[in-house]
């Protein structure tokens, strides 16, 4: 939904960027001339020598130079030049407006987040322009970074204007309320016609939080009480939490109660709701919480963090009753007296959480491994010893290594049987078992060093980023060997890890590395972290330079082992925002399948990919997992998205598994539209914590794009894997 909007403040029609030309001194000339002749291989310190002169003609030669690059570094190089001329009289509306359109209409997600930074740089005017950016029809990310830049050169005289933005009612303008497209160019009849259309201005639910944010320390109680009662649950919590700050009184204890018991209520806001109660009332909240936590309802992420409250109480008698109750009740009920007892320092407890090892429920006996992983009580061996006996699940498996390691660790039978591991089929185990002997010191890297070429792609990853760890100046001939098997993300996983030991600039050029190690290697050290961070500075100069790869939905794509996961649930009929006052946005769906057949077209012929799609059920395009990436299987992937229709509720949690048992796959992109709502599990915390699991020992990314909406599982799943999160509306 890119668009150029072309956005001027009330000033005087700017003169084509050739009409004073004349003007400039024969240095500012220059310098223009080298610019735009030499473009991307021009030295970028040129861009700042000319915003030095702070003239109307250095803003001109900026934005010469800065149409005739291609690289997104020197372009980027340019916005910060740009950026230097704000509070030049004659030159900072040029300047700023240029970086302006940038930001609303750049392709680029790196540009356009360089220009709201260097307007968010701009003392003089830059909050003039962040404003006409989040009162414009530019896509929502823009809106919404441009007001917290905004948020952060504000002063009093924006708060009248912060209020009326959070006066206004989240949602879609009213049909009354556009901007009118810009005619800045020749058009044909097809543009002409929507030349008189006009751009439709959306109300943002974020702009409205970050415009609270700014202000409600300033409301008073009255105010801030009102505020407890919007429909947008993150103000309602920072209200909630300002309220329990400044009042004490039983006004704040029934707000407070209501806000803890209201079941539709978001899980952060009652947690907030259930600290106010914790600081009125002291340990007789203890009853309630215990009850709260109990109820099969209530979600993961609320009954966690009762159970941390109570024992944060110190209250010894509660303590004991928690304590006694371990082991006890459904389910639910056990692992919320298993997250009690994490924080409980009882000896005793040792043996009652043992006898957990043999629940039925799965999700008991794991969480009971990892509590008996954190206390490292030697009480607990028999029964962790027993229980990897008969475990099954690769989960489990790990879950008891990793509990045994920190009970036995020099132990002469278990480090045997921990070698034993490096052999198994499961991954996590073996990656497991390679990060418990890196830990041991240099006596156990020649597991290292052999599990460099395992044929499992996340244990030569895991094997890889300890080796990372370690720094030995040996393992850079290793890590160079193997790189030159290593294609698609893990071969920018190995390049990443040699630019990090060496500072090398060499990324996946195998041949580069070889040549460089047979000359340098004798007597090599890994460089000093200071030194690492001035390459990093330069790496990243390099990386810009060059040209983008295939996207999806913006989000680059190096993976040669791929999986796209796309809900195709009911509401994937439902049509995106109009763009137009009066218009109608196209329908979800079709947008998915637009931006992912195109994905698909663009795939590198040796990648391996699958597609998931999910509803009520899952059904994958490839039912023996991902494949290459050749014309024949592009075309059949495509008609399979030709295909797809949306119906039935959104099963995400069973399309996140099915995709975490393909062992080939790398890297994920999510699409949805809405909350989990069938399944085996909808609860998006409890389904955050499961992928966290799944995803401990094997590293891959997970990026997620969110259509019609913000989801805070997409967004957990973007940051837990270190992948990235957009939004499509």
């Amino acid at each position: 939904m890119q668009q150029i909007i072309l956005l001027t403040l009330a000033c005087p029609l700017l003169a084509p960027s050739g009409a004073h030309a004349e003007l400039r001194s024969a240095d500012e000339a220059e310098l223009v001339a080298e610019l735009t002749k030499n473009t991307d291989q021009a030295d970028p310190a040129l861009f700042e020598q000319l915003a030095d002169f702070k003239s109307r003609a250095a803003a001109e030669g900026l934005v010469e130079a800065y149409d005739s690059m291609a690289s997104i570094f020197m372009r980027l190089e340019a916005l910060k030049a740009l950026g230097k001329l704000d509070g030049v009289s004659d030159g900072e509306q040029l300047a700023l407006q240029k970086i302006m359109d940038v930001a609303v209409g750049s392709k680029e997600r790196e540009l356009r987040d360089g220009a709201i930074d260097a307007l968010g740089r701009c003392r003089s005017k830059g909050r003039a322009f962040l404003r006409m950016i989040i009162e414009s029809s530019a896509e929502d990310e823009v809106r919404e970074d441009a007001m917290d830049a905004h948020t952060r050169l504000s002063t009093d005289e924006d708060h009248a204007w912060y209020r009326e933005l959070y006066d206004r009612k989240a949602g879609d303008s009213s049909e009354g309320e556009g901007e009118r497209k810009p005619k800045n160019r020749k058009r044909g009849r097809d543009d002409e016609e929507e030349e008189s259309k006009e751009l439709k201005v959306h109300n943002l639910p974020v702009i409205r939080e970050l415009a609270f944010g700014a202000i409600y320390r300033r409301f008073d109680l009255e105010q801030l009480y009102s505020a407890t009662e919007d429909r947008n649950s993150a103000i309602r919590r920072l209200a909630l939490e300002q309220v329990g700050e400044k009042d004490s009184s039983g006004r704040l204890q029934a707000l407070a109660t209501e806000t803890f018991e209201r079941l539709e209520e978001f899980a952060p806001n009652r947690i907030v709701a259930a600290r106010i109660l914790m600081k009125l009332n002291g340990a007789s909240v203890s009853k309630e919480f215990i009850k709260v936590g109990e109820a099969f309802i209530t979600p993961m992420e609320l009954r966690l963090a009762l159970a941390d409250m109570l024992v944060s109480l110190g209250d010894d008698k509660i303590n004991s009753s928690l304590g006694k109750k371990v082991g006890k009740g459904k389910a639910h009920e056990k692992l919320f007296y298993l997250q009690a007892a994490r924080g409980l320092d009882d000896p005793k407890l040792t043996k009652s959480i043992g006898r957990l090892l043999k629940d039925k429920e799965f999700a008991v006996a794991l969480a009971a491994a990892e509590a008996l992983a954190e206390r490292e009580d030697e009480a607990a061996q028999k029964d962790l010893e027993s229980a990897l006996k008969k475990a099954k699940d690769p989960l489990m498996v790990t879950a008891c290594v990793v509990a045994l390691d920190g009970i036995m660790k020099g132990d002469e039978e278990w480090e045997t049987q921990l070698l034993g591991y490096l052999e198994g089929d499961a991954a996590i185990v073996r990656n497991a078992a390679l990060g418990a002997l890196a830990e041991r010191g240099s006596e156990q890297l020649e597991y290292l060093f052999s599990a460099l070429n395992h044929s499992d792609w996340s244990t030569r990853l895991t094997a890889l980023k300890l080796l990372e760890e370690a720094r030995v100046p040996e393992s850079v001939g290793m890590i160079i060997a193997q790189m030159k098997s290593e294609e698609g993300r893990m071969a920018h996983e190995f390049a990443d890890t040699l630019f990090d030991l060496t500072g090398q600039p060499f990324r996946t050029r195998w041949g580069n590395w070889d040549a460089w190690w047979k000359n340098e290697g004798q007597g090599f050290e890994p460089i000093s972290k200071s030194e690492l961070r001035k390459r990093r500075k330069e790496e990243e100069e390099r990386r810009l330079r060059q040209v983008t790869a295939v996207k999806f939905f913006g989000i680059r794509i190096i993976s040669h082992r791929v999986i796209f996961i796309i809900d195709v649930s009911g509401s994937m009929n439902e049509v995106t925002r109009a763009k137009y006052v009066g218009g109608q946005g196209e329908p979800r769906m079709a947008v998915a399948q637009r931006e992912l057949k195109r994905c698909i077209e663009g795939l590198d012929q040796k990648a391996l990919f699958n597609i998931l799609t999910f509803s009520g059920g899952v059904d994958p395009w490839l039912e023996d997992g991902v494949r290459d990436a050749g014309a024949r299987s592009r075309d059949e992937a495509k008609e399979f998205v030709d295909r797809l229709g949306a119906m039935g509720g959104t099963n995400l949690y069973g399309a996140l598994r099915q995709a975490f048992e393909d062992p080939d796959v790398d890297t994920i992109f999510v699409l949805s539209d809405g909350e989990p709502s069938t399944g085996d599990v909808i609860d998006p915390f409890e389904i955050r914590e499961h992928v966290k699991r799944w995803n401990a020992e094997r590293d891959i990314e997970i990026n997620s794009i969110a259509v019609g909406g913000s989801f805070q599982i997409l967004e957990w799943l973007a940051e837990d894997s270190g992948g990235t999160h957009v939004r499509y509306d």
